[in-house]
């Protein structure tokens, strides 16, 4: 083992914490590292340490990270820090094993020219199948086993034994046999297989696999708590028998359970790397003491982790604020106001903010706020760009210009632009194709060869005459200018049309999509059509966030993670929720802890400020009922007095709401007390909300309005700081919410809540 000298600068830039795991060159490191201690300044440190004052090759150095924008800013830092750094392989488990693939894949039947699927294309597979079989049961249920099946390194035999006791494990078996059977045909990988075919690649090839070995001498892996099965082998087998191997993580922050990571392996490391040395961060340089206190708080009532305080030297900080709303609709406007407020009073940018949610269903009311308020904003952890159908329909041509045998591709080239060849015609066409043993765009381009004639022989000329003019063209133009000259010479925009608003979207985001192009072409120089697309395929919607870009984002815990925020909002904790009730229910513990760990990637997001939010009452979509919640579970955890907390907001809003409100409230009370005692169990963790909603509810027939809402009636002329002047349409009609409509006379209508809008009757 060697140990760095006092002589190093640049592990004098590290902490003491820092400094100490950085300095050991050789073998196997585990680094527990907590939320925003410094661990990629830690892996940039270690590696311009290793290569400016250890004399190690940039070249032998492979750097695994879990998003491209990780990898992206890894690459950036140690670019400025030594000579060579282009040289390294800086990039996530996919890329790497797609690169590996794209030199190697020959080995194991495939061609180099192979297409990346991605989840539209999977399902679209597995929906043919079910359909072609005639089985009831929906695409997703398949796509999910067949990934697990696929991040445990299964086969569909190894598979069939594993959930031998599960119900239609038979049919579960055969399609994902056909599935497997289909992707080879179209010379096609999905997501899953790029692990599982480089772990295939290397069993069955050893030759290839001590290439790699011998390439990479030092490997580091980011984010390390949240590798499979699959890609923890892989870290394995590339180790080889130099285990020079620097793992970074943190069991705290392992969210992804559901898409096979084990926080397990983090334990699986200490016992399959003997001598492993086992270092701690603790030291957080991101957030106020205050929010790194609930952030401890919560997570401690996990006991599956190893056990670390995070501490900081930051200041005390602004107190944590807890937002208890009447409904969600107050809630989403209590966020608009406040980031308005603190942009406009506290001197922060619309980039400072962040709203984090469990689930994506909660950002509409949310947008719906923040469009009235003008504020600009981003949803991220949502629908990609590329995954658009416009995007789809584009990229399936120059995905068959790479690779003919694509069958996905070649559907969508045959339906979009029409062509005038129906669904049976195609079933008929893919039929002969298979008869024959070759692909169907083979076939299109030899369809008198195969007894094609009629109309539907001339309908295919005109696309052997349309593909024979882009193979040639794409040998003669670079890459930006080939995708424009196809999109003119498909029609692309044409057949989109300019009829609708919608068709109009669709056409700017050909555009943007052109732009793109563009860019990756200048970034990129010589870089192929194939280059391109495995670069958009593995691209999340989270790697275009820009910080020089002036938007509130609106984001899924999951996309937040390995992100910062100045303020940040956390919405939705009720319980049910956030935690979700499928992990309160489940009988294995891991699924609340992992709801836990959430809850602490999401606390740890915010540096200065941080806000949670809940509402009293929400819509159920399943009974048509709105209902009163629980707090999530997780505040009593984080504050010691929330009980007290809650009680007092409780009994305020109703003073404040008057009687008119108490008289609404009142008519709810019996469902109230009824959910309630059929939630025992949730409200013996949450405290005792029932007898302080009582004990409210019995003072409130003294209480009198604070503010007098029913001035605001229509025809007053109101004047609002950011609208301007208007008139009063609507005027309160629920005193529990307080909302008022009102027309603007520079923007329009709008529906505000009295409580927050800060509105000054004029005369």
């Amino acid at each position: 083992m060697e140990m760095v000298t006092n002589e190093s600068e640049i592990l004098k830039k590290l902490n003491d914490e820092q400094r100490e795991p950085a300095s050991v060159i050789d073998g196997p490191v585990l680094v527990t590292a907590g939320a925003g201690s410094g661990k990629t300044r830690l892996l940039t440190h270690r590696i311009a340490y290793m290569v400016k004052e250890k004399g190690i090759f940039p070249n032998q150095i492979l750097a695994i990270t879990f998003t491209n924008k990780a990898a992206n800013e890894m690459k950036e830092r140690l670019g400025k820090m030594i000579d060579g750094a282009e040289n390294m392989w800086i990039c996530t488990f996919h890329a790497m094993c797609s690169r590996i693939l794209r030199r190697e894949i020959g080995l194991i039947g495939y061609t180099k020219s192979f297409s990346i699927y991605g989840d539209t294309e999977k399902n679209r597979v597995i929906k043919r199948i079910i359909e072609a079989k005639e089985i009831d049961m929906n695409a997703e249920t398949f796509a999910w086993h067949i990934s697990n099946a696929k991040n445990n390194l299964m086969s569909a035999g190894e598979y069939s034994k594993y959930i031998h006791d599960k119900k239609k494990c038979e049919i579960i078996t055969k399609v994902y046999l056909e599935y497997e059977s289909e992707l080879f045909k179209a010379n096609a990988l999905d997501f899953d297989d790029l692990l599982v075919k480089t772990y295939k690649l290397f069993k069955e090839n050893p030759d290839t696999l001590n290439f790699y070995q011998n390439k990479f001498k030092y490997i580091f892996v980011d984010e390390f708590q949240d590798t499979n099965t699959a890609q923890y082998e892989l870290v394995k087998l590339l180790a080889g028998d130099n285990k020079n191997i620097f793992a970074v993580g943190d069991e705290d922050q392992c969210i992804y359970s559901w898409r096979g990571a084990q926080v397990e392996n983090v334990k699986r490391f200490t016992k399959d790397f003997e001598n492993c040395k086992i270092f701690k961060l603790e030291q957080n340089y991101r957030s106020t003491k205050n929010i790194i206190n609930v952030a401890n708080k919560v997570i401690k009532f996990n006991h599956s982790r190893i056990d670390k305080n995070l501490w900081t030297n930051n200041d005390n900080g602004s107190e944590i604020e807890i937002k208890q709303t009447y409904n969600d609709i107050e809630e989403a406007e209590f966020i608009a106001e406040k980031i308005n407020d603190l942009v406009e009073d506290g001197g922060k940018k619309y980039s400072d903010f962040a709203i984090l949610m469990r689930v994506n269903s909660l950002s509409r009311i949310i947008e719906e706020k923040l469009l009235t308020y003008n504020i600009p904003y981003r949803v991220y952890g949502g629908y990609k760009f590329f995954e658009r159908k416009e995007i789809k329909d584009t990229t399936a041509y120059l995905y068959l210009i790479e690779n003919p045998n694509d069958t996905e591709a070649t559907l969508r080239m045959l339906s979009f632009p029409k062509k005038g060849i129906g669904d049976v015609t195609i079933s008929n066409l893919i039929e002969i194709a298979e008869n024959n043993n070759i692909s169907v765009l083979n076939l299109i381009m030899n369809a008198e060869k195969y007894g094609v004639s009629g109309s539907l022989l001339s309908k295919l000329k005109t696309i052997q005459d349309l593909f024979n003019d882009l193979n040639e063209k794409k040998e003669a133009m670079d890459l930006n200018e080939f995708v424009e000259y196809l999109i003119k010479r498909v029609g692309i925009k044409e057949a989109i049309g300019t009829k609708t608003e919608d068709d109009l979207n669709k056409c700017l985001n050909i555009d943007d999509f052109v732009k793109s192009v563009n860019e990756y072409s200048s970034a990129n120089q010589d870089a192929s059509i194939d280059d391109f697309l495995q670069s958009i395929t593995l691209m999340r919607d989270i790697d275009s966030m820009n910080e020089s870009d002036d938007f509130v984002s609106l984001l899924t815990i999951h996309s937040a993670k390995g992100l910062e925020f100045d303020t940040v909002f956390i919405v939705g904790l009720n319980d049910g929720l956030f935690p979700l009730s499928r992990a309160i229910n489940s009988p294995d513990p891991n699924d609340l802890e992992e709801e836990r760990r959430l809850m602490y990637v999401a606390i740890t997001r915010a540096k200065n400020k941080l806000f949670l939010s809940r509402s009293k009452v929400k819509f159920n979509y399943e009974s048509k009922k709105t209902e009163y919640t629980m707090p999530s579970r997780f505040l009593p955890e984080m504050f010691d007095d929330f009980k007290q907390k809650s009680s007092a907001v409780l009994k305020s809003n109703i003073n404040e709401n008057g009687f008119d409100s108490y008289l609404s409230q009142r008519a709810r009370k019996q469902s109230l007390d009824e959910k309630m005692s059929s939630h025992a169990n949730i409200v013996n963790v949450s405290g005792n909300i029932n007898n302080s909603q009582s004990s409210a509810y019995e003072s409130v027939s003294q209480a009198v309005k604070a503010n007098d809402y029913s001035k605001f009636k229509k025809g007053t002329r109101v004047r609002h700081a950011h609208f301007g002047d208007g008139i009063v349409t609507l005027g309160v009609t629920d005193f529990a919410s307080a909302f008022v409509t009102i027309n603007f006379e520079k923007v329009g209508i709008k529906t505000l809540s009295l409580k927050y809008a800060k509105l000054e009757i004029i005369e």
